[in-house]
């Protein structure tokens, strides 16, 4: 972030180097959906419908990252341009919480977030998403930081109400997103989200050797996932990379990763 308008600016000398690449990645905010408050889906979707986007990427990443609307990125087999989503709405927000188990804000019990770090300080992106609930829900939510291997590794016994964190995909098929993360019996399962409809739709889809029949089991899937607001996803990543015009060969891979064999270095 702190060096992208030297390398955007079309006048400057990096810029002729830039190449930017999708990834298949997903950063989110997960739901502990096993204690209140967010065993209540009304309050999930409070949660979700109360942050903005759009002026996230904007404003916090400079656009150097893609609203996520659903959970599949945009270079996924299976991505659904059409899904929908739980769209930015404050008003639509307060109402859920009023529809909840929970009728008012001051009814909530204590919310915190968990994250990876050390010494107290959190990303920009999570402190405007935490200023957004304080904003549009009046709602105080702590944040307590786990050292990062045991976040990696114990997040699902150490959660609190919230996780925030993030998934790139170890091979492009929608079953590393939608199966990894949210089939009952997996251990990725952070938030311990749990329908039979969609487990019955996971396990489909997993034996269904028709390609277009087996996208569109996942793509149901995934429609289920966010209408139950399983987690509140926020931005897919992009790979931004400097290549010297001499380096040939050198192309990222939706995964992140460069075929060196291919890569080799002309005369200069």
């Amino acid at each position: 972030l702190a060096y992208i308008d030297k390398v955007t600016d079309k006048t400057a000398p990096f810029y002729q180097d830039l190449e930017v690449v999708s990834e298949l990645s997903l950063f989110y905010v997960g739901f502990n959906t096993t204690k209140p408050p967010f065993n209540d889906v009304n309050i999930r979707r409070a949660f979700s419908r109360a942050i903005d986007k759009d002026k996230l990427v904007s404003l916090v990443f400079r656009d150097m990252v893609q609203k996520a609307d659903g959970i599949l990125p945009p270079d996924m087999p299976g991505y659904n341009k059409d899904l929908l989503g739980l769209d930015y709405d404050v008003s639509k927000a307060k109402e859920l919480i009023a529809t909840s188990s929970y009728d008012d804000v001051a009814e909530l019990p204590p919310i915190t977030i968990t994250t990876a770090g050390w010494g107290g300080l959190i990303s920009q992106g999570l402190e405007a998403i935490i200023h957004e609930w304080r904003q549009n829900l009046g709602v105080e939510v702590k944040v307590r930081q786990l050292e990062p291997k045991r976040f990696l590794y114990y997040l699902k016994q150490e959660k609190d109400e919230m996780f925030y964190t993030g998934w790139v995909a170890d091979y492009p098929h929608p079953q590393d997103f939608l199966e990894v993360l949210f089939h009952s019996e997996v251990d990725n399962n952070y938030g311990e989200y749990s329908n039979i409809q969609v487990d019955s739709l996971l396990e489909m889809a997993s034996v269904e050797p028709d390609s277009s029949l087996n996208l569109a089991l996942y793509q149901q899937t995934e429609q289920k996932l966010l209408e139950d607001a399983a987690v509140l996803p926020l931005w897919f990543g992009k790979n931004y990379i400097l290549i010297k015009p001499y380096v040939e060969g050198y192309n990222l891979n939706p995964l992140g990763l460069p075929m060196l064999i291919n890569v080799s270095i002309e005369p200069h």
